[in-house]
């Protein structure tokens, strides 16, 4: 049998707030879903700098979030959902 795949959806669950200098799988998971959504155009490179910073505030925007580029409980729910 087939695995079923989820379509444009995130299987990642955030629990942890993530803001510039941030590191690891959860930035690298962040910056691959920034990706989908079109909000972030390079490589993901697991490190939170200025251009991660730049498209969490397109994100937000998008997803009607206060655009501060601060991945916090409210941006970490859309995240979870596969928005």
């Amino acid at each position: 049998p087939t695995t079923p795949a989820v379509l444009g959806a995130s299987t990642y669950n955030f629990t942890g707030n993530l803001s510039m200098g941030s590191t690891g799988a959860d930035v690298t998971a962040l910056q691959n879903i920034l990706i989908k959504t079109g909000d972030f155009n390079i490589s993901a490179t697991g490190y939170f700098g200025s251009v991660t910073k730049v498209a969490v505030e397109k994100y937000q925007t998008e997803n009607n979030i206060s655009a501060t580029g601060f991945v916090g409980p409210l941006t970490r729910a859309a995240l979870n959902k596969g928005i």
